[in-house]
């Protein structure tokens, strides 16, 4: 069997000294992290280079306190360990059953391909789609079977012709005679624990749980819509939307996955097993191969003008350079070279107007800076119908999910419904066109807008090309380096959870400085800096330590030395601490990191000098006396002029 798989090959982007920077790092450790494997460079007998995308998302995404989830990510793709996605089960009193087929399988080293068909010829038994048959009949080459559905018998055929035929044993009966769960996508989910988790994560695939999935169709999809999953894997989508559609003939997928597909169709046939048709469902390069109109010889035409077009298209795919140049010429408004991205630019594309999308997404798509080009593409081309945070729904997968619903027109002065857990609110589209960076701040309700609003109103600056920005220390052998004693030559250094809001705890670890021996180090001058702050980075709320005593960070602390002009650094530490703040950071981003990303856009009000002398008086109380900050944070809460009823909503919050 040909294996369909994209290949890793990133596009030269970023030099060695631009990366460096941008992470905050010396160009040294950038080239321990290429010789231990944690970056991946072109050719580096010419020079480092790297994609851009990976070096945002290492930036934005795993530096979290511990080199070891670095490399964790880096290895993840290798991982040759299998799980069952229970979220995706029905009923989980069937786990035996299935937990039996999968030891079965891997325990005897049977491949996927003969594994899955085999199970087929089981399931077909069990629909009586296929008459009683012994091992033997398969030992035959298959010449005694008959089919009731004649389409379905030409699909077990062309199957026969991908596998080894000998190679089927009589020990293998069990997959022929197995009980096998009243499940929908039944050979879908044993396809899903079969396979290693590095290929699904190489390729992106991770499947949707059931209710998600009906939820979708339930909105939208009638008995006579035309609709489309253009990444449709083994078919969840499909079958959903055969609960509600009369005509097989209008249900269309497309996967690159062979396996997948051959499942697809065999499951779209099985649930009209009374219909005589041939499924639309193909193995094609969706992003390459479609638009062309040549994808079915007889209804090439028909590949358009869809009604519905839904799925949880791949995230994170390593594109081979070949199809990236492709991609490039065929999306060239797509710079991130997201596979999710170029998914969702495809589906408008392949709508009519009015027609509706339903995407299962990372919540990263919401704000995150590498997705602004999708995001300006979504704000131009549709309204907005619906996003609902769905938290995270997928085994072994920590990114918090959302459901995108779009509809296809010029109209993007909607209202957008937001549905969180219970809380259901509206937002307007427009306003997020004038966001920073086109961000979809889903978290703020009316009325944390509003104040959010008055806020940014006031005359302001940012940190935005105004600050230098630094990563804690990372030596690659803390062993060797670090100690829990103070020692002679040793100094002290500060993990995240030592930074509480204005000063620096008790330390509880020392280092031995050699910094070009370390893994990863920030230019010396940095955590030198006459005056710094050093913030936590694995946080939900922002905590920000003042430090004018040039200490060092291990790199779950992070630094930022602003640089404005008349703008006190003690005025800055004193807003980013504040309850307002706090406020803000959580209703815009909802992160559980702290990225430059998010400070950069934070606004420091241009107040009056009287007001900033005030300010920096409480925050040295604060630093050298100990004295509380609330006096500090209602002082901030009055000069926006806040109402009390507002004071206390944004405290509760």
């Amino acid at each position: 069997m040909q294996e369909l798989t994209f290949q890793t090959n990133p596009i030269s982007i970023l030099n060695l000294e631009k990366t460096a920077s941008f992470l905050g790092v010396s160009t040294a450790t950038i080239k321990n992290w290429v010789k231990s494997g944690l970056l991946h460079t072109q050719n580096e007998q010419k020079g480092y280079f790297f994609h851009s995308t990976e070096i945002e998302n290492i930036k934005n995404n795993i530096t979290s306190g511990d080199l070891n989830k670095l490399k964790g990510y880096a290895n993840k793709s290798k991982a040759e360990r299998t799980f069952i996605p229970v979220e995706y089960l029905k009923d989980e009193t069937n786990i035996d059953n299935l937990t039996k087929i999968i030891n079965f399988v891997t325990n005897n080293n049977i491949n996927i391909f003969t594994s899955l068909f085999l199970l087929s010829l089981n399931l077909l038994k069990k629909e009586k789609i296929i008459l009683d048959y012994n091992t033997k009949d398969l030992t035959d080459d298959f010449q005694n079977l008959f089919f009731t559905n004649k389409q379905i018998g030409e699909e077990i055929k062309d199957w026969v012709t991908k596998i080894d035929t000998d190679q089927i044993k009589l020990a293998y009966d069990f997959l022929l005679n197995c009980p096998l769960p009243d499940q929908r996508d039944i050979l879908g989910f044993i396809y899903q624990s079969l396979l290693h988790e590095g290929k699904k994560s190489q390729n992106g695939s991770y499947y949707t749980p059931e209710m998600i999935v009906d939820e979708i169709i339930k909105d939208y999809v009638k008995h006579n819509s035309k609709v489309l999953d253009p990444c449709c894997g083994t078919g969840q989508f499909l079958l959903a939307f055969s609960e509600a559609i009369e005509n097989p003939k209008n249900i269309y997928g497309i996967d690159i996955d062979e396996m997948a597909v051959r499942i697809a169709r065999l499951n779209i046939l099985i649930k009209y097993k009374n219909k005589d048709f041939a499924p639309n469902i193909v193995c094609k390069n969706t992003l390459l191969e479609i638009g062309n109109y040549d994808l079915f010889s007889l209804n090439d035409e028909n590949i358009r003008d869809f009604d519905v077009v839904a799925t949880n298209p791949p995230w994170g795919v390593h594109f081979s350079k070949i199809d990236t140049e492709k991609l490039k010429t065929s999306f060239p408004e797509i710079t991130s070279f997201e596979s999710f991205s170029y998914f969702l630019k495809k589906s408008i594309d392949l709508l009519h107007d009015g027609g509706m999308i339903s995407f299962i997404l990372p919540e990263s798509i919401l704000n995150v800076k590498t997705h602004k080009d999708i995001r300006e593409i979504i704000l131009k081309n549709t309204s907005i119908k619906k996003v609902s945070y769905l938290d995270r729904v997928f085994k072994n997968v920590f990114t918090s999910v959302i459901r995108l619903d779009l509809e296809k027109n010029k109209n993007n002065n909607n209202q957008v419904v937001i549905q969180k857990e219970s809380e259901t609110y509206t937002a307007e589209q427009a306003k997020w066109k004038n966001n920073h960076n086109f961000i979809f701040d889903i978290h703020a309700n009316n009325i944390d807008t509003s104040i959010i609003d008055r806020i940014f109103s006031t005359k302001h600056t940012t940190l935005t090309n105004q600050a230098d920005w630094a990563l804690g220390i990372v030596t690659g052998d803390n062993d060797s380096f670090i100690t829990s004693e103070k020692r002679d030559g040793f100094e002290e250094i500060y993990k995240g959870k030592d930074v509480e809001k204005f000063i620096l705890g008790e330390p509880a670890n020392y280092i031995n400085f050699e910094p070009e021996k370390f893994q990863q180090v920030a230019p010396v001058e940095r955590y030198r800096a006459k005056e710094k702050l050093i913030y936590r980075f694995i946080s939900k709320n922002l905590v920000f330590a003042y430090d004018d005593k040039q200490k060092l960070t291990l790199n779950s602390a992070n630094i930022v030395i602003p640089r404005i002009q008349n703008y006190s650094v003690k005025v800055i530490v004193a807003l980013l601490n504040s309850s307002l703040y706090q406020f803000i950071f959580q209703k815009k981003f909802s992160s559980i990191k702290v990225l430059r990303s998010h400070i950069e856009q934070m606004p420091l009000p241009l107040w009056e000098s009287n007001i900033f002398n005030k300010i920096e008086k409480m925050v040295d109380d604060i630093i050298n006396n100990g004295t509380e900050f609330e006096n500090l944070d209602n002082y901030i809460f009055n000069e926006y002029s806040l109402s009390p009823k507002e004071i206390t909503y944004i405290k509760n919050s």
